[in-house]
């Protein structure tokens, strides 16, 4: 009897045009996660440079340094800065005594505030728990929890978009736009709010488009507990709920119970998140701290058009009126409108905001040459278009998104506008930039196939 022989096949790759933005952006993570590998190796950056003993007392006594920034300088190198490096004192300090408080002093005692909200701190607290667990170095294992957020991020940027545009490749051009912008790649190297910040608000926009397509509770809850904890890392995003409520009254305007219920979620998700703090800051301090207290700063910082002003001056009026920092900013600014209505509107609007993206934060550590000039003009068109993109486009899914950035500019301008914050916002310019990308392609495409094809002429017998 003859026995079969069974063919052993090899499986065929399958290689379908849908697919490719798929590995394109498999290619787009890779090469991102080398470069956050070199980066992370080579550690570049003046900030990052540890400073010798002799060098601070000389600079001390130069008087380039004063005795608080002398005293910060002994550990900023190892957190990218003063605020990296406070928010790990504060970090350590919650875990050895369980005291809650952020030492903007630096003085070295145990303090007790409400001076930054608990998002970041907490996030930190369980690095670190984990770091000396595997017995692994604190800012070490802080760099890579932030690189893979920072490569979560990216992958966010090309969901989210698919899914808000019907289209990956627009996904994938706002991804791979944000995966070569320069500002991410030296953050993830600090201990600041920023990557972690982004990559929350990020998710819970996602968590959003999810919960707006099924309509499931569980995605609204989640997108409620995870855009509020983005809050609580930056709290200057809050107002874009109010958006995001806005859509779904669009949507469900019909059935106002699914609205009402919707809405009942959120707030659950909310309290879970944001009312301990709230509690806790009552409880301790005998008043109603729904964010933090340092805002001050922030106010007086943004109460000085075009730095006119000497804040020197600032300093010496607001002590002898004897006012608060919050009271005494918005008396200037007050005044300010008043007596010079144009300057000041120009300051809180164009002024600020150009403040705010007119270098692409962070470059400032690097040394200048073709790369850096490269990495300004990169920045300069994705944010031009980005902003074009956002005054021009009348597509219901681009206002939604003009809405996030138009949010978010109105509240930054009311406070200090630097690059720094200005970063914060770029991953939503990214998503419009994709769009406006695409679109433009496509256009081009269809402009191309319109033109009448030139009739062929019959063949000559020479040309035979």
């Amino acid at each position: 009897m003859q026995s079969k022989s069974k063919k052993i096949g090899i499986p065929k790759f399958s290689f379908k045009k849908e697919h490719i933005p798929h590995y394109l952006l498999a290619v787009i993570l890779l090469v991102s996660f080398i470069l956050h590998i070199v980066l992370l190796v080579k550690n570049p950056g003046s900030n990052f440079v540890q400073m010798s003993p002799e060098q601070i007392e000389a600079q001390l006594e130069a008087g380039k340094l004063t005795e608080y920034d002398a005293k910060l300088k002994e550990h900023t190198w190892e957190w990218g800065s003063r605020d990296g490096y406070l928010y790990s004192v504060m970090a350590n300090q919650l875990r050895e005594h369980g005291v809650y408080g952020y030492d903007t002093g630096n003085t070295g005692e145990i303090v007790h505030n409400a001076f930054v909200t608990y998002g970041h701190p907490m996030l930190l607290v369980v690095i670190f728990s984990i770091a000396d667990l595997i017995n692994v170095d604190q800012a070490t294992l802080v760099k890579i929890f932030n690189m893979f957020l920072n490569l979560a991020s990216i992958f966010l940027l090309y969901v989210i978009t698919a899914k808000i545009f019907k289209n990956r490749w627009m996904g994938l051009v706002a991804s791979g736009l944000y995966a070569f912008y320069f500002t991410p790649y030296h953050f993830f190297r600090t201990a600041l709010t920023e990557t972690p910040g982004i990559f929350f608000y990020l998710l819970a926009i996602f968590l959003f488009v999810l919960a707006l397509e099924s309509n499931k509770k569980r995605y609204h809850f989640l997108f409620a507990v995870v855009f509020c904890y983005a809050v609580m890392i930056r709290p200057v995003i809050a107002p874009i709920v109010l958006l995001a409520y806005l859509i779904v009254l669009i949507k469900h305007r019909s059935n106002y119970k699914q609205w009402l219920k919707i809405a009942v979620i959120w707030a659950f998700g909310a309290a879970l998140v944001i009312m301990p703090w709230v509690v806790r800051n009552y409880v301790q301090f005998d008043e109603f701290i729904l964010f933090s207290t340092h805002s001050g700063n922030s106010w007086f910082s943004g109460a000085n058009p075009y730095n006119l002003y000497s804040f020197s001056d600032y300093y010496l009026e607001q002590k002898e009126l004897g006012m608060e920092t919050v009271e005494y900013a918005q008396m200037k600014i007050k005044e300010g409108f008043e007596t010079d209505y144009g300057l000041w509107l120009s300051w809180f609007t164009v002024g600020k905001t150009y403040e705010m993206f007119k270098i692409p934060d962070a470059i400032y550590f690097y040394p200048g040459g073709d790369l850096m000039a490269n990495v300004k003009t990169y920045h300069k068109y994705l944010v031009i278009l980005a902003l074009l993109t956002a005054l021009i486009s009348r597509r219901k899914e681009t206002l939604a998104i003009t809405g996030i950035l138009l949010i978010y500019l109105v509240l930054s301008n009311l406070f200090l506008t630097i690059p720094r914050y200005g970063f914060f916002i770029i991953p939503i310019m990214c998503i419009l930039d994709g769009y406006a990308i695409i679109t433009i392609i496509q256009k081009i495409k269809q402009w191309i196939n319109k033109i009448p094809k030139q009739k062929q002429q019959p063949q000559t017998a020479l040309e035979s």
